[in-house]
């Protein structure tokens, strides 16, 4: 079995926006509950640049929530979000945790890329924990 390749990258930007204010529909697939969207862009050392981009419904104190009703696509979404946090030890408690106001945390932060379908992805685990993964 052949193992996985990681790659460094910094993150360069990380912003949290409404869908409305990237795309002028809603793209297919997205539920009502999925009204915003952090997106994750980082460089690797020779200049490639690899993104990410979460999906959730943001509430009016800065936090979202992890379990959710509904579809099972917005749920693995949620937990998508969720593991990319805890992964990068952004934060353990993520239902408390105010992402528009600490997205700017992720900025200069190191993350793993990894080739799927030749592209690049940036890395995180389902597991809780970085370093779980084993």
């Amino acid at each position: 079995m052949q193992s996985i390749q990681l790659m460094k990258a910094v993150v360069e930007q990380a912003k949290v926006q409404k869908i409305s204010d990237i795309f002028p529909r809603k793209p297919p697939g997205l539920r009502f509950n999925e009204t915003d969207v952090l997106v994750v862009i980082a460089k690797t050392n020779d200049g490639t640049q690899v993104g990410a981009t979460f999906y959730f419904s943001l509430k009016p104190d800065g936090t979202f929530e992890e379990e959710i009703l509904g579809k099972d696509a917005a749920k693995a979404r949620r937990h998508n979000l969720a593991s990319f946090l805890r992964y990068y030890h952004l934060t353990d408690d993520v239902n408390n945790y105010k992402l528009k106001e600490s997205v700017i945390d992720l900025v200069g932060r190191e993350v793993e890329i990894v080739p799927v379908q030749g592209r690049l992805a940036i890395y995180f685990s389902q597991s809780s924990k970085r370093g779980d993964n084993a």
